[in-house]
C-alpha cells in the first residue's frame, strides 16, 4: 500500500522515475513483508546495480542483493525455538504458513492445511503470479530447513489466540495486523528477535554507509522501522 497499487503493481512511469534517482547517486531499496519471489517480480523493471543496496525482506528477516539474488543477511530461529514455536502452534490449533531455508538460499513455504479463503488466495496467488514453492506436510513439526519466519492469517480472534500461545516462548518477535487489502483479514507473523523492519534500516545503514536514511510506510509493521529512520513518512491510507 505504500508504493503499490491495490493490485500490488507499481504505478505506471514508477519504475522510469525511481531507476532516474538512482542513476543520479540516490540509494533506494525497499522494506516489505514479502518473499524474493514475490518482490523480485513486482520490482522486475528497477534496475538493481551490483552496488545497489540490499532489499529487505519478510519485515527483516532476510537482506537480499538483488543483482546477485544472494541473502546478504538473515535471522534464523534456533533450533530449539522453532521446535517451541511449533509445539505452541499445534495445541493452540493454529495453522501457520511455516517459512524455512534449504541449503541457506532455497526458500520453501511449508503447511499442513487451507482454514480459509484468505490463506488460499494467498497461496495461490504466490504460487501462480510468482513461482513461490509451498510444500504441504502431515505433521507441523515436519518443516525441513532453517525456520525463519511464521505467518497465520485469520480472523482477528484466531490470531489473538495464536498470538498469545507463544507469549513464553524467548527470543522472538510478534506483529499483527489488518490486511490492507482484505479488510477482516489480519496476519500474524513471528520472527526470531534480531529480525524487524527497525534492524533492516540499521543493516542498511552499515551496509551502505548512509548518513541520513528516510523512509515511508503505511502499516503497523512498518513502525520499528519509523524508529530508526532519520525521516518517516506515512502515506493518507496509513492506518491510524
Amino acid at each position: 500500500g505504500t508504493l503499490l497499487t491495490p493490485q500490488a503493481t507499481l504505478r505506471a512511469g514508477d519504475a522510469d522515475r525511481i531507476n532516474a534517482l538512482t542513476a543520479r547517486g540516490i540509494q533506494i531499496t525497499y522494506a516489505t513483508a514479502r518473499t524474493i519471489e514475490s518482490a523480485g517480480k513486482i520490482l522486475s523493471d528497477i534496475r538493481f546495480a551490483p552496488d545497489a543496496p540490499p532489499v529487505s525482506l519478510m519485515n527483516g528477516v532476510l537482506a537480499c542483493d538483488m543483482a546477485s539474488r544472494h541473502y546478504v543477511d538473515s535471522a534464523k530461529f534456533s533450533t530449539g525455538c522453532a521446535a517451541e514455536i511449533l509445539r505452541c502452534m499445534s495445541e493452540s490449533g493454529s495453522c501457520p504458513f511455516i517459512y524455512a531455508l534449504t541449503d541457506g538460499e532455497r526458500l520453501m513455504t511449508h503447511y499442513t492445511d487451507i482454514r480459509n479463503p484468505a490463506m488460499q488466495a494467498f497461496m495461490d496467488e504466490r504460487k501462480v503470479r510468482y513461482g513461490k514453492p509451498f510444500r504441504k506436510i502431515d505433521n507441523i513439526m515436519d518443516v525441513e530447513g532453517d525456520v525463519i519466519y511464521f505467518c497465520i492469517i485469520a480472523p482477528e480472534e484466531d490470531v489473538l489466540r495464536a498470538y498469545h500461545s507463544v507469549d513464553n516462548v524467548a527470543g522472538i518477535k510478534r506483529t499483527y495486523y489488518e490486511d490492507s487489502y482484505a479488510p477482516g483479514t489480519w496476519y500474524l507473523e513471528i520472527f526470531d528477535e534480531k529480525a524487524s523492519k527497525k534492524h533492516a534500516v540499521e543493516f542498511l545503514r552499515a551496509y551502505t554507509g548512509a548518513e541520513y536514511v528516510v523512509c515511508f510506510g503505511d502499516n503497523r509493521n512498518d513502525l520499528p522501522m519509523f524508529e530508526a529512520a532519520d525521516f518517516a513518512g506515512a502515506g493518507p491510507n496509513a492506518v491510524q
